[in-house]
């Protein structure tokens, strides 16, 4: 809460001492582009007749001054035009164009505008408005696909693009322009545009990168650690060895002097203490469910909340004023097998400005004090004089933390402070952070906080975590040599023009740095050193899909389209269109294009299927996801063999959702001279199917056992999406 409350008022402090609205006259005589001329400019660009309602403001801050225009509707669709315009230059800054809300409007599963088309819509739009500064700009590759199909999320249908602005191939970092185009039209949604124009560091006499590498080891490095990863849709826990890095966004080495930089802008105290009924019944229903009983069961053993009161009251003394406001006890979210009473209290006071509060819990089963919050406004009322430096309130902190849990305390490591502190005597509270030490290893998920209150010397916050936990062995892992190699191989520096800021100093300006380049993560397994996501799931790199023999090829365009919504990748350079496809892999490619897929850990368990964990049961689980999606029946398909065109048929009229319509009998007549031979189960879907124009005849002949290419399989899937687009 007070970190909160600490960035809000920061935030709020900076708004309104540096962004400053000025009345129009004002600013008309201190604007060199005026607000007329900045309405002509986008009025020139985009048809604005179509809104009711026009405001425009003026602003300026220290970096420069705008025109903050706004068109919009006050009736439906509600749509609107925003822009923002430099007051002295009359450069565009930003555009953000909102169509309105249209209930009946459908989104596009599949692109009108092929991602070349919009990229090139993009281009064409930043060097019409700002050529010489586009002309010193280079577009960043996206990692996946830019655009991919979906069925009901609205706000993926565009694209987005970067161009970012080099000087002599080093990027500067935050100038530049992004740019999204909308899918369906081709129209330009939204545009930034971003440039500094100060003079940048010279390259010409920097450190070397073997030398930044050096110092990136020896000031930052990888850190050894245990890292917990909660599943909170499964509630397992998992604790993994993993190599990190602290704070991988503020390394920044100077290039020129070899000094590690520290950003401000990164810099802010951080504390991690948060806030955070009855006696279980004696007596069981007969009627309870198993959950019903396991939880009854759990809350037997738990303290009263009068018993949970005198934990709190040992090392608080509840003022006078104060009344107890709440209680309850619950299960920890986080830790699913541990209960807790969350008690509060509030000051009893009719003075504004003068709020006060105390927040305590306490573990139910071991009856230990787990966090507790003193909050008083009066505090700020006072004059404020520091009567403990850091020093002190840490002896401070240390000897509460031996009270409380003396076993404990010496499992911890006091984290150091990170970035410089500008006025250390003004510090109103001393932030600690003691991390837990398993083996020697650091275990980031447990550990105390504690707020000292530098006036007083009194301990205003507490925070303990702390579960009992499997830790795995450290036996095999690799060492922090061989980590730190991987990962300058891997992933490495670069050089990077970077605003820093400099509180020691008082200023903020463009430095030359080596910086660590964008990664997917900055945690890795500290075993076999692959990427983990938040979940603790290895990263795999995704192919880059670009297939050498379709060039050409009838089905080129479609199959080209599905590459590049994502549907179809491969590792392989031949797509292999006149092969004939699988059962399985049809299965896998009908899921993802419908937005079925892919099948992670979090979809497997929608379906209630296993997620596979390795690529053997890749196609596996996505005919069971099928199976449970009422697409596929059990035991109706063969993985590894040719896909019959009176299956595809049934598959796909399931997909769209006519499962019932298809299985009528009696009332179909499918338009094909062989079609007595098409499988009674099947007749049904396949005249839907050929109604549709989802498949078509061949020679006047359906063939309904005739095998199905890749490439006609590709046909039919952009068939089918088209189709769902218009229903």
């Amino acid at each position: 809460m007070k970190r909160l409350r600490y960035l809000t008022a920061l935030a709020l402090s900076i708004v309104f001492t540096i962004s400053v609205f000025i009345p129009g006259a004002y600013a008309q005589g201190n604007a060199a582009f005026s607000q007329e001329k900045a309405i002509e400019k986008i009025k020139s660009m985009f048809d604005t007749s179509g809104y009711d309602k026009f405001n425009i403001n003026y602003n300026e801050d220290k970096i420069r001054k705008t025109w903050n225009l706004n068109w919009s509707n006050t009736k439906e669709p509600y749509g609107s035009l925003y822009a923002t315009v430099d007051a002295d230059t009359g450069n565009i800054l930003n555009l953000s164009m909102y169509a309105g809300y249209d209930p009946e409007q459908k989104p596009s599963l599949i692109p009108k505008v092929s991602e070349e088309e919009a990229r090139k819509i993009a281009e064409e739009f930043a060097r019409k408005h700002q050529p010489d500064e586009f002309a010193q700009t280079v577009y960043r590759e996206r990692q996946e696909p830019v655009y991919k199909p979906v069925k009901t999320v609205r706000y993926q249908q565009d694209y987005y693009f970067n161009f970012v602005r080099v000087i002599k191939n080093i990027p500067v970092e935050g100038d530049g322009f992004n740019i999204n185009v909308d899918a369906g039209t081709g129209e330009v949604r939204s545009y930034s545009f971003n440039w500094s124009y100060e003079e940048m560091p010279s390259a010409e006499k920097i450190i070397s990168l073997k030398d930044a590498e050096k110092i990136f080891k020896e000031k930052v490095g990888l850190k050894l650690a245990y890292q917990r990863y909660f599943d909170y849709m499964t509630k397992k826990d998992d604790v993994k060895l993993v190599y990190t890095i602290d704070g991988p966004y503020r390394v920044l080495i100077d290039a020129i002097t070899g000094e590690f930089l520290n950003d401000a802008n990164y810099d802010y105290p951080y504390y991690d203490g948060y806030g955070g009924g009855g006696e279980a019944q004696k007596a069981m229903n007969a009627e309870l469910t198993p959950q019903e009983l396991k939880e009854v069961e759990a809350t037997r053993n738990c303290i009263t909340k009068e018993a949970a009161l005198k934990v709190v009251q040992k090392y608080l003394t509840i003022p006078e004023g104060y009344e107890q406001s709440y209680a309850n006890l619950y299960e920890d979210y986080d830790n699913p097998q541990q209960r807790v009473w969350n008690i509060s209290w509030s000051k009893k006071t009719d003075t504004p400005g003068d709020y006060g509060s105390i927040n305590a819990r306490v573990n139910a089963v071991t009856s230990e004090l787990l966090s507790f919050n003193i909050w008083d406004d009066s505090r700020y009322n006072r004059d404020f004089t520091q009567k403990y430096d850091r020093a002190a309130a840490q002896k401070i902190a240390e000897d509460f933390l031996k009270k409380l849990q003396p076993e404990k305390a010496g499992s911890v490591k006091l984290e150091e402070i990170k970035g410089e502190i500008k006025y250390p005597e003004k510090i109103r509270d001393h932030y600690f952070n003691f991390t837990r030490l398993v083996n020697g290893i650091p275990y980031l998920a447990n550990g105390f906080s504690i707020t000292v209150d530098s006036s007083t010397g009194k301990v205003l916050g507490y925070n303990m975590r702390w579960q009992d936990r499997e830790f795995p062995k450290v036996d095999g892992v690799l060492s922090r040599d061989e980590a730190e190699a991987r990962f300058l191989k891997d992933i490495g520096l670069e050089l990077s023009y970077t605003r820093v800021y400099r509180p020691q100093q008082e200023e903020s300006k463009f430095y030359l740095v080596y910086k660590l380049k964008p990664s997917s993560s900055y945690t890795f397994d500290a075993f076999d050193f692959k990427p983990l996501d938040y979940r603790g799931k290895p990263i795999e790199k995704q192919p880059e899909t670009a297939f050498t023999d379709i060039k050409g090829h009838w089905a080129e365009k479609d199959i080209q389209l599905l590459v590049d919504m994502g549907v179809i990748e491969s590792k392989e350079d031949k797509f292999r269109p006149d092969e004939n496809i699988n059962q399985g892999d049809f299965i896998k490619l009908l899921m993802i294009a419908t937005g079925r897929g892919p099948i992670n850990d979090e979809v497997a368990l929608k379906y209630g299927i296993e997620a596979g964990k390795d690529s053997g049961d890749d196609i596996q689980k996505y005919i069971d996801a099928a199976i449970k999606a009422g697409i596929v029946k059990q035991g109706e398909v063969d993985a590894q063999k040719p896909l019959p065109r009176e299956k595809m048929a049934a598959f796909l009229v399931r997909s769209l959702g006519f499962e019932k319509v298809a299985s009528i009998t009696g009332i179909y007549t499918v338009p094909a001279k062989d079609a007595a031979g098409i499988s009674p189960a099947y007749k049904g879907h396949a005249a839907v199917a050929m109604g549709l124009s989802l498949i078509t005849g061949i020679d006047g002949r359906f063939e309904p056992r005739g095998s199905v290419t890749r490439a006609q399989a590709a046909v039919v899937l952009v068939r089918m999406l088209k189709l769902q687009a218009e229903k």
